[in-house]
Parts: structure tokens; sequence; C-alpha cells
């Protein structure tokens, strides 16, 4: 089925059954949609001061759901917006079952789509990813490139001593080159490992500053994203209606506002999850909460909707439970 216009020419034209109708395509429905974040908005501040001044590496780690694919995903998306001549790349990076001096190239030349990413020659590949970027750069006028990896606790030696010899050979073109990686915990073992084999031009250029990565740490950053959902966010396209309003427009008109629930959703967090929210309530907790939230009361729309402590202890189950099987689902596949 495809996706109707949603585009509404003005406010206050959204009736019942056109959002019935617009209902399916929600962002919340889709799980497509992106919230400004205080915990985005300060690994961007460190983030962009970093590429400012050129540093060669910084990386961020954090447990398994806590954000780290997202911000990587917004942090390549704002960067141009202020560095407009930075050549920017972006890795998922994955374990090779046979490590070899082939596979960091690839993953790079496969995260283009480069139509030669297949080659079997490593020097090729080495000359094709290099020439990537500097051609990519000379088109942009610049002389920067950006490298984000997610995951990066999953490469192995031999592809870190390769990203070393790229760093080394975009150097000698005048190149700089700053790697900005995301990885869970065990990246700190793989740091131990190699500070004892001496790898110390490797640490030096891609893991000499780790910064942890929170979650949402606070009610006061819980509330901030919780006025996105009031107020930041859109749907339909230029209708003016933010998420909240959609779901519950009764109980908007009469003052209704997630926000107002700061406190009680913090504390049914907190209470769900435990010593595990000891770096930060994880982003995706969060909003599978609202969401679960949004669409339970969207059935009640009325004046006087109100979020009880039950509806707060009913949404973070389920939010957990989701997350849980989403877990047993990829440690499975």
């Amino acid at each position: 089925m495809s996706m109707p216009n949603t585009k509404i020419a003005m406010e206050g034209e959204l009736t019942a059954e056109k959002r019935a109708t617009l209902l399916e395509f929600h962002p919340i429905l889709e799980k497509n949609y992106r919230l400004p974040t205080p915990m985005l908005e300060r690994t961007y501040a460190v983030i962009r001061e970093r590429v400012w001044m050129k540093r060669t590496g910084v990386y961020l780690y954090a447990s398994p759901r806590i954000g780290k694919t997202v911000c990587a995903e917004e942090i390549q998306a704002l960067l141009p917006l202020e560095f407009p001549r930075l050549y920017i790349m972006r890795v998922s990076a994955r374990r090779s079952l046979r490590p070899s001096d082939a596979h960091m190239f690839r993953l790079l030349l496969d995260s283009v789509n480069h139509v030669l990413n297949k080659r079997t020659s490593v020097d090729l590949l080495f000359h094709n990813i290099k020439s990537d970027i500097m051609v990519k750069l000379a088109a942009l006028g610049g002389t920067h490139f950006v490298l984000i990896i997610d995951e990066m606790h999953l490469l192995s030696d031999i592809d870190l001593e390769q990203l070393l010899a790229l760093h080394n050979a975009l150097h000698m073109e005048k190149i700089s080159m700053t790697t900005i990686s995301f990885a869970q915990p065990e990246i700190k073992d793989k740091v131990t490992g190699l500070m004892t084999r001496r790898q110390h031009q490797i640490l030096a250029r891609f893991l000499a500053e780790p910064i942890p990565f929170e979650g949402c740490t606070s009610v006061a950053d819980l509330r901030k994203i919780l006025e996105s959902y009031d107020i930041d966010s859109e749907y339909p396209e230029g209708s003016g209606w933010s998420y909240t309003r959609f779901f519950l427009p009764k109980a908007y008109q009469a003052g209704f506002r997630l926000t107002n629930y700061s406190e009680e959703i913090w504390d049914a967090l907190l209470n769900a999850l435990g010593s595990y929210a000891g770096a930060g309530v994880p982003m995706e907790h969060i909003c599978l909460t609202i969401e679960y939230l949004l669409l339970a009361l969207r059935a009640d729309d009325c004046p006087n909707v109100i979020i009880s402590g039950k509806d707060c202890t009913d949404a973070v189950g389920a939010a957990n439970l989701a997350t849980f099987n989403g877990l047993m689902h990829n440690s499975v596949t």
C-alpha cells in the first residue's frame, strides 16, 4: 500500500477520520522517527570539537541499546551542516570469521556501495578506497576525512592495522583523518590487549580518548525528551500537530502534556531497570515506553485524560519485554 500525501495545508484540519487514515503511517508506528535529545546534544558538542581540532580519533562506549547507532547516524547528518567541506563515511563494523588484510577495506567500500568492493586484491581495494576519498574531497574542496565506525569492538588487530595504513597514506597526501568510533564496553579489553602487544600507533590514532556514552541520566533529561513529543515533533508534515496531539487531540486541547508526568515516568523506568540504569536509561526504553502510553491512551482520548502510576508501570514493562525480545532475536541471528 502506498502512503497517502501527509502534507496538510492548514492547522486544524485533522478530523478523526483523517487521523485514522494516517495512523498506520505514523512515524511512531513505523519506528522511523528521530527526536532531539540532551544526550545527542552533549555528544555532538564533544565530537564537533574533536573534528574542528582535527584530532585523529576518539571512541565512545556504552552497553547495548543505549542509542549509539542512532547517535552515529545523527552525527553523520549534523557534521556537514557545520563543516561542509568534510567527506564523511560511516561504517558498521562486523567480525570477520577469517581475519584478512582485505576485510577493513571491503567494509569501507561496502559503506559507499563502491562497484569494486568485491575485488580480491588487497592492493586494489586499498587503492580504490584511497582514491574514492581523495576524489570526494577534491569535489568538496576539502582536506579532512571523517570516518564514523559503529561497533568498533568487532574489528580485529589486522583491521586496525589496515585502518592505520589508510590513515598514514592519506597523511602523505596532506589529508587529515579523524575516526569517531562507537563500541560496547568490551572495547576496553581490546585496548588492554593492544597495550600488552605494544600496538602504540593504533592506540594513539584511534583509541587514545575514551568517552562514556550515557543514556538519559536525569528527570530533567527525560522532560526535554517528552517536550519533543509534546511540541517539537510534527505529523503529518505541515499540520502543526505534535505526536502527542495526534494521538490525544481532545486531551491536548485541554492541556494534557507528557511533560506533566516526567517524574512518574522516570520513577517507573528506574524501578524497572534497577542497576541497569546506572549509565543512564537507554533511549530505546524511553521511546518504547512513550509509544505504548500514547497508543494505550488513544482509545480513551477525552479532555480529562490522566496517566496513572499503573499506566506508567505497564508501559515500562511492555517496553522492557520488547527490548528483551529484540536482544534475544539478535543473539540468535
